[in-house]
Order: C-alpha cells, then sequence, then structure tokens
C-alpha cells in the first residue's frame, strides 16, 4: 500500500513537471497562456523514472477520454509472489488547481476501500496545493485527459496583467 501511496504522488509529479510540450502565447491583458501536453508514452516513462522501485516489474498507463487507468505488477513484499495494483485517475479543475479523483483501486484483485482511497485524495491535494503555492500567480484554467494525451492550461499573470 505504501508504494501505491508513492505512485499517486509520482502521478502528481510527473503531471506538473517535465516531459512535456509546452506552448505559450500572450493575451490581450498581458497575462500568459500555457498549454502543456503529456502524451501517454511520456506519462508511463515519467511514473516509472519516478517510482524507481526494483520491485516493480512493470506499469502501464492506458489514457481513455476523461481518465487513466494505472496497472502494475510488482515483487511481493511478503512473500515470493506477483502484487497486480490498478486504479482508475481523473483529473479536474478546483480553484484554479488540478484536483485528481482515484477510484476503482484494485490490489491483487481485493478493491481497496474507498475510505483509503478518499484518504489519498486527499493526500494528493494537500500535495498539488503545496506545490501551487509556490507560484501564486499561476492558474489552471482546463485540463483534458485524451486516449491520445493530457493537455493542461494554465493561466500565468504577469506584471502587466496585474496592473
Amino acid at each position: 500500500m505504501k508504494k501505491t501511496i508513492m505512485l499517486i504522488a509520482v502521478v502528481a509529479f510527473a503531471l506538473l513537471a517535465g516531459a512535456c510540450s509546452i506552448d505559450v502565447s500572450r493575451n490581450a491583458d498581458g497575462s500568459l497562456q500555457i498549454e502543456t501536453v503529456l502524451t501517454e508514452e511520456s506519462l508511463a516513462n515519467e511514473l516509472a523514472r519516478g517510482i524507481d522501485d526494483p520491485n516493480v516489474i512493470s506499469m502501464d498507463v492506458d489514457m481513455k477520454d476523461g481518465y487513466a487507468l494505472v496497472e502494475m505488477e510488482a515483487k511481493s513484499e511478503w512473500g515470493d509472489g506477483i502484487d497486480e495494483v490498478s486504479f482508475k485517475v481523473e483529473m479536474f479543475v478546483v480553484d484554479g488547481h488540478l484536483g485528481v479523483n482515484i477510484t476503482e483501486a484494485v490490489w491483487n484483485d481485493i478493491e481497496i476501500p474507498q475510505e483509503l482511497t478518499d484518504l489519498w485524495n486527499e493526500e494528493l491535494a494537500k500535495e498539488l496545493e503545496e506545490g501551487a503555492k509556490e507560484d501564486p500567480d499561476s492558474t489552471l484554467v482546463a485540463v483534458e485527459l485524451t486516449e491520445n494525451d493530457l493537455r493542461m492550461e494554465f493561466r500565468h499573470e504577469t506584471n502587466e496583467s496585474k496592473g
């Protein structure tokens, strides 16, 4: 379970960090419009790199319209078996920041209780909010997950746009 929580934090980091293309344009009021695009392959690579756990055997990220499915296999921490973990990740804008909702979480064919995924969502929201405080001039305007990529659009205030 501890590794799954780390995986969720890595998802957030990968979404907010590199491995994406960035397009910047200036709005009429002087603010910047920033669009980032992260491909399914880039997201999977960033997750694998971020986890950096020798017990992880495989991980697959499958983007769909509106959500991503994450599936992974790892050597069991308790014995010689293989643990299988999967969950669905939905992303949305909430108060100008990225919101994430993890659902349908399963560990070795056992549904992970909603109370635990609620805790993961709270922890992830806290992490994202702390990251957002580092740049109070940026606001997430839109997020869209498709079968091909994850697009996020930000508005960044500049001295000119602040007036």
